[in-house]
Parts: C-alpha cells; sequence; structure tokens
C-alpha cells in the first residue's frame, strides 16, 4: 500500500509550478526543481519559477523581459519595475548562489555530435550536472534531446545529435553519465519522434513501424541503459495515439521491453487527457500547477486505475528524495570552462580548406564582416536560450593570436573573415535551408573585394543546421562549421585559425545541396496536423548513399591540418554467427599531428528486407603523430548486422555475405572486406519460403523443378501458384499436396545449399 492519501498521490503527479513538482514535507517529499537544460541552466524558465512559487505577478510581462536583458547589466534597466523585479530575483538567485556565479553556455547535441567523443560529451554533462547541483537544479531537462535530424529545417534539430541513431547511441548516453554522476536527474526527450515545431502540439506523425525501431528509438534505449532517471513523453501522436497516452510506447516499451524504472514526464502542455496518460505511463503532467479536479473526476467514474495512479505517485516521491538535494552554491569556473572549450575545440568542422590556407600566419591583418562576427551566435532560442555573461567575444580572441582585427570594414587587412550566422528557434521551424537574397548578395560583394586584392577568404558557419548559399561556400578558400558552439567558441575557433588546434570535428549530418533533393522533400512539415515519415529508414546519409544522390557535404565528413589514409581492413574470421572482430590500419600520412575519426559502415547487399547500402556500426576517433600507423581493432556484435522486420516485430539477422567498408565519411569508403554470416533466419529456405523468391531465382528453381519431378509432383502447381498467389510459402503447396516432412525437409536442405553458395 502506499503511504500516501489518494488526495496526496494526486497532488504530487500533477506540477505545482512551471519548472517544479510539489513538496509532502510530512511524507518527507521534497519540492522537486526542473530545469532546461542540454546547454545551460535557463535563467527565464529559472525567473519565471521564482514568481510563480512565490505567486508574485510579472512572470512574462515586459518587466521580466527587461531584467533577462539586462541581468549582467542592471544599470540599464529601464524602469521601476524592472529595478525591483531584479532586487528581489537576485536576492532568491543569492539564496542559491552566494556570489551569483553566471551559468555557462555549452554547445547543443548538433556540436557534441559533431564531436565524434564520448570522453568530451561526458565531460559537458560533468559541468552541466554540476552548475544545475550549484544552484539547486535537480532534474535537468534535456540532458539529452536525442530526437533525430529527419530534415534540417526543423527548429530544434540543433539540439539534436546526429541524423544517425548509431551514433546518438554512442555519444548521448555519456551525457547522462556525467550529469548523473553529480547527483542530477538526467532527462532524456521527447520520447519520441518529435521532429518538428510545425504544429507540435499534437500533430499526428504516420511512422512506418520499422522506422520507428531502427531510427528513432535507439537513442532512447541506450540513454535509458546508461541509467537515465527521467524520460519526457513528446507532444506529437505516433500512427494516431498521442505519446502520453500511448502504452505500447510507455509501459510495453520504455517500461516492459527497455526495464525503464525511473519516472515519466510529460513535455510542458503535452497532457491532452489526464486520466488516459496516467493510465498509459506519463507518472506527471508538467507544468504546475495543474489543478486535481480532473483526476479526482476519473477516480470517481473508474476511469483512471488507482493501481497506476499509487505507481505514479510512487515514482514521484522517490524521485524527490534521491535528487532534492541542496543546492552547493559553488561553480568551478576551470572545470566547467574546460569543458565547454574541449567539446567547441573537438566539434569544430574544417568544411576547405584550399591552397593551406589556413592555419593563418600570425602576421594576419583581418577583416571580420557578418552581423555576429564579434560575438558568435552561441546558442540556440526558447529552451535551449542562455542568459550569461560568460561568452567570449570572437573578435577578441582573434586579436589576441594576431597582428590585427577588425570588425566592419577591411583596413589594411590581407584577410577576410565572413560569419554567416542562422539561428535556431523553439517553436518555428524554418521556411528554407536558402540564404537570403541580401545576404547572398552582400557575400558575393565582400569576395569580389578581396578577390581582387588577393585576400585570404575564409567563411565561418555559424549555424543551427546545414545551410544552402547557392555555391557562394566555394568561393571561399577555407569553409569551417561552428554550428552554436557555446560560451568558449571563440577562443576555440580562433585557436583552430591560428593552428594552436588541429580541427578534427566531423559531421554528425548530411549537408544537402538543397531543400529539393533531400529525403524529407515532399513529407515536411507535412499538410495540417498530419505529417507523412515517407522515408521510411532511409533517413540522411541512408538516403543519399542508396540512390547515388549527390550532397554539398556528405555525413561523417571533416577535413584536418594534416592528411589521413586507410591503407588495409581485415576481419578475424571469413565466416561467424554471433560477432565479428574487424582491423582496419590507418596512417597519418601528413607533416603534423593530428586527429581524424575512422568509421565502419556495414551493407547487406542480397537481403530479404530493403536494406541502406551504408548504416554506420562502429567508429574511432584517434590522435595520430605526423607518420604514424595505427592498427584499431573494432568488434562488431550480432545487432549491427540485424535489422527490424514490422511483420515478425523482432530484430532479424540474415544470412550471407556482409560488406564491411571503412572510411572518413559516408562516401568516402578506402578499404573494405566481407565475411559470411552463416546462421538461420526466418528467411532461410524452408517451409517458410514463397512461391515468388523460388520461382525468381534460377539456382533455387531448378532445385524445385527436379525435386518435384523426381517425386512426381505436378509443376504446374507451382506455376499457377506464382501466377495468382506468388506468396504461397512451400508449406502450403507442400500441405496441399500431403507430401512427408521427411521428404520436404530434404527439398529445404538443398535450397539451403545452394543459397549459401
Amino acid at each position: 500500500m502506499s503511504e500516501l492519501t489518494k488526495e496526496e498521490q494526486i497532488y504530487i503527479v500533477n506540477g505545482q509550478s512551471f519548472f517544479a513538482m510539489g513538496e509532502l514535507p510530512e511524507k518527507k517529499i521534497p519540492r522537486v526543481q526542473m530545469l532546461d537544460g542540454g546547454t545551460g541552466l535557463n535563467f527565464e524558465q529559472l525567473f519565471g519559477d521564482f514568481l510563480t512559487y512565490h505567486k508574485k505577478e510579472g512572470n512574462g510581462g515586459a518587466a521580466l523581459r527587461d531584467v533577462l536583458a539586462h541581468y549582467y547589466e542592471p544599470e540599464l534597466l529601464s524602469s521601476d519595475e524592472s529595478r525591483e523585479m531584479y532586487a528581489w530575483i537576485r536576492e532568491r538567485v543569492q539564496e542559491r548562489i552566494p556570489d551569483c556565479t553566471a551559468p555557462g553556455c555549452y554547445p547543443p547535441g548538433m556540436m557534441l555530435g559533431a564531436t565524434w567523443d564520448a570522453e568530451t560529451v561526458e565531460a559537458v554533462g560533468h559541468a552541466l550536472g554540476h552548475e544545475a547541483r550549484a544552484y539547486g537544479v535537480h532534474v535537468l531537462l534535456g540532458t539529452p534531446n536525442v530526437n533525430i535530424h529527419r530534415d534540417p529545417r526543423g527548429g530544434r534539430a540543433f539540439e539534436g545529435y546526429s541524423e544517425d541513431p548509431y551514433l546518438v547511441t554512442q555519444l548521448a548516453p555519456a551525457l547522462v553519465r556525467g550529469v548523473e554522476a553529480e547527483g542530477v536527474a538526467a532527462n532524456v526527450k521527447h520520447f519520441a519522434a518529435n521532429n518538428q515545431e510545425t504544429n507540435r502540439l499534437n500533430i499526428n506523425e504516420t511512422i512506418p513501424v520499422r522506422a520507428l525501431h531502427e531510427i528513432y528509438f535507439p537513442g532512447f534505449k541506450a540513454c535509458v541503459e546508461a541509467g537515465c532517471a527521467t524520460v519526457m513523453a513528446a507532444y506529437n501522436q505516433i500512427n494516431g495515439v498521442p505519446c502520453t497516452e500511448n502504452a505500447a510506447l510507455l509501459t510495453d516499451l520504455l517500461r516492459g521491453e527497455w526495464g525503464f524504472a525511473g519516472l515519466v514526464m510529460s513535455d510542458w502542455g503535452a497532457v491532452y487527457h489526464p486520466a488516459a496518460a496516467l493510465n498509459a505511463g506519463t507518472d506527471v503532467n508538467m507544468p504546475g500547477p495543474v489543478a486535481p479536479d480532473a483526476l479526482r473526476a476519473a477516480l470517481a467514474d473508474g476511469s483512471l486505475d488507482p493501481a497506476k495512479l499509487e505507481a505514479a505517485s510512487d515514482r514521484a516521491a522517490a524521485l524527490a528524495r534521491k535528487y532534492a538535494l541542496p543546492p552547493t552554491g559553488h561553480i568551478d569556473l576551470k572545470m566547467t570552462d574546460k569543458a565547454a572549450y574541449d567539446a567547441a575545440a573537438e566539434g569544430i568542422v574544417m568544411l576547405r580548406n584550399e591552397n593551406g590556407c589556413c592555419p593563418l600566419p600570425q602576421s594576419a591583418k583581418i577583416a571580420l564582416h557578418g552581423e555576429f562576427s564579434e560575438y558568435l551566435l552561441t546558442c540556440g532560442e526558447g529552451s535551449a536560450g542562455i542568459h550569461t555573461d560568460r561568452n567570449l567575444s570572437f573578435l577578441s580572441s582573434l586579436r589576441e593570436r594576431f597582428a590585427a582585427a577588425q570588425c566592419g570594414s577591411f583596413g589594411g587587412a590581407d584577410t577576410m573573415i565572413y560569419v554567416y550566422s542562422v539561428p535556431g528557434r523553439e517553436g518555428n521551424d524554418r521556411k528554407t535551408l536558402a540564404a537570403a537574397q541580401s545576404e547572398l548578395d552582400e557575400m558575393r560583394r565582400l569576395l569580389d573585394y578581396a578577390e581582387k586584392r588577393k585576400m585570404r577568404k575564409i567563411l565561418i558557419l555559424n549555424i543551427s543546421a546545414p545551410v544552402d548559399l547557392c555555391g557562394l561556400d566555394a568561393g571561399f578558400d577555407a569553409v569551417f562549421c561552428c554550428f552554436l558552439p557555446g560560451m568558449q567558441g571563440a577562443n576555440a575557433l580562433a585557436d583552430i585559425l591560428c593552428g594552436a588546434v588541429n580541427p578534427s570535428g566531423h559531421l554528425p549530418l548530411t549537408f544537402p545541396l538543397n531543400e529539393q533533393t533531400m529525403p524529407t522533400a515532399p513529407n515536411f512539415p507535412g499538410d495540417g496536423m498530419q505529417v507523412f515519415y515517407g522515408e521510411g529508414i532511409f533517413v540522411g546519409y541512408r538516403w543519399y548513399t542508396t540512390l547515388n544522390q549527390p550532397c554539398l557535404y556528405p555525413f561523417g565528413f571533416g577535413l584536418s591540418y594534416t592528411d589521413f589514409a586507410l591503407t588495409a581492413i581485415r576481419t578475424d574470421r571469413s565466416e561467424f554467427t554471433d560477432s565479428l572482430h574487424v582491423t582496419v590500419t590507418v596512417k597519418n600520412t601528413g607533416s603534423r599531428a593530428g586527429k581524424t575519426v575512422v568509421q565502419l559502415y556495414v551493407h547487406d547487399p542480397v537481403s530479404h528486407l530493403t536494406k541502406p547500402v551504408r548504416e554506420l556500426r562502429a567508429f574511432r576517433k584517434v590522435l595520430l603523430e605526423a607518420g604514424e600507423v595505427r592498427e584499431l581493432t573494432f568488434t562488431l556484435d550480432r545487432h549491427a548486422f540485424e535489422s527490424y522486420d514490422p511483420n515478425l516485430r523482432a530484430w532479424t539477422m540474415e544470412e550471407g555475405e556482409y560488406v564491411i567498408g571503412a572510411g572518413f565519411s559516408a562516401v568516402d569508403i578506402q578499404v573494405s572486406a566481407s565475411a559470411y554470416a552463416n546462421v538461420t533466419s526466418p528467411y532461410s529456405c524452408g517451409a517458410g519460403t514463397s512461391i515468388k523468391e523460388i520461382y525468381e531465382d534460377d539456382r533455387l528453381q531448378q532445385i524445385l523443378h527436379n525435386f518435384m519431378d523426381a517425386h512426381d509432383m505436378p509443376w504446374t502447381l507451382i506455376l499457377s501458384t506464382y501466377e495468382y498467389t506468388a506468396q504461397d510459402n512451400l508449406q502450403k503447396v507442400f500441405d496441399i499436396l500431403g507430401t512427408p516432412e521427411n521428404v520436404r525437409g530434404t527439398l529445404y536442405a538443398a535450397l539451403r545449399a545452394v543459397r549459401r553458395k
């Protein structure tokens, strides 16, 4: 029996302020403070929650906006109301962290994905958890956001890690481990397939079951296995059922199959029917304050299962007792700044470097252009927006490393750096990848000016997602993508430009030529409240490589100031059943030390299920000295060769030869090897094999023909079956003929032997 009364149970499963759960001191259940998130502590949410909790007016009003805009420059506050609110909020902050150290701004998921380095991501998790503890935040929302980059126009695409589920499963759990190690509850969101902002509240997504299991679920499962304490259920519907009311998703899959024992909360405003959500497995309805009336009525009329209410309230109480710790009141600036710097330094991607344009000499005189050239865009807007005074100036960082740097004019410059910035916004998808005509005209003007004066021309893509510059990027000598690089991005980028750091980031998603060439082109963002995931499993590079479609920059691509080559690959055996060891030889063929990412892709060239020609199944970021040669050994387990069969509702590994390619991107496969999977699968020749499959393979057809002749069976039955009901299987045919099981077995063995060859 629960220790809580029904009224207390209802109280604790309903949010009690905008970012907090309710407290029951008499039951030793403290208040749980939540806050976004994955790029740092969101002051807009914290300050608003202060006002809500203390029942003060002004949440969302002009005074609060003024305080947020000038929190670090209170002398600029515009009214007595603003100054009064600032003083009150400042006092609340000091209660938690006496020196009022500002929270850090960390690179979002897209840039963490570009690091291809779990250790770097885990360090960011530690920094986020450390700062959350300092401020008395108990659940850090969006740590991580693992929603797939289905379409780069998605307004929150920058928060996600990759278009590839395997890369997500290797990196996102590291953030969970870092946050949880600091005593803060990590929160993976948005479960599941929350891939657009257009009509995000209750939009119905029609998604093939196979795509859900192969593309959209793996990141969540990996974070659950890493110890994530909470899961956030998404706004959207999947195949007609809201995520917050989806028992198959929240109870059968998340808790039953994956063994999740933590707390499920709703996204803010995602509970459309409170009793149905609780019955399905959504434990806490956020945000608060939520009135208890709906659950009281549902409990009274029997539409709310009291056992589900009790279980949810027990999980809420358990979360509070474990994680609602007092604030530590201190931030280690050295540790947290280093985590932010390392993430930016490891994640910045060099996309172009013609004629060794970079690194720049110390004598370079730089002319900076672009709206955000002095201060880069460091974060997105909405939940990921960070108010801090710890962001560094890109102009100042350049001046510390080069002879001269100036904004907005050329003067005596010999190097032009253009910073092209694209923000990312919660609540709004981008209309297009294309840059505005005014920006293209400005870029052409600057390129022409620099070209005539034989200046170096460098483009910095300070962007929330891929962009279409109509080919103008090719006019620059060097192109760097720094995404939204966080508070230390300016330092990291300046260090790369001067050569103190060798760039080693690799793209976690494909940069398309334009939106017309993308797999989602006809199906984003849908029609009204419906969107169809028509590309199925062919998301990102799976689409481009399978259809041999060109792109601007491929998934996994990234350049260095040195060069690398893969010179050999071998497998530890030619035939396997469960796992395979693959050894790749990589060499730094250049003149300086650097890092690269060796990537392994698996291909099943002859398969029953439709499969992409490339699927990332292993990778490793490795540092090599100039001229160094190293052998890297990867273990590919059975799951690396499995696909999800929607008819069988199971993961299956097909028999046959698999090709393993190693390269530096999804299109740069330098060496390959093959090995034969000697397994029996649901598709192995046998009773369940269709007449169509047998008839359309000349070798198998001949075996069947000879078998039927030898046993005086009418071949005409096979011909008519193929013509009218080709999906009928051998068992059905032999049942009609009354063929003994032992006789059938000889045929099945003969067919399997032929297939193996």
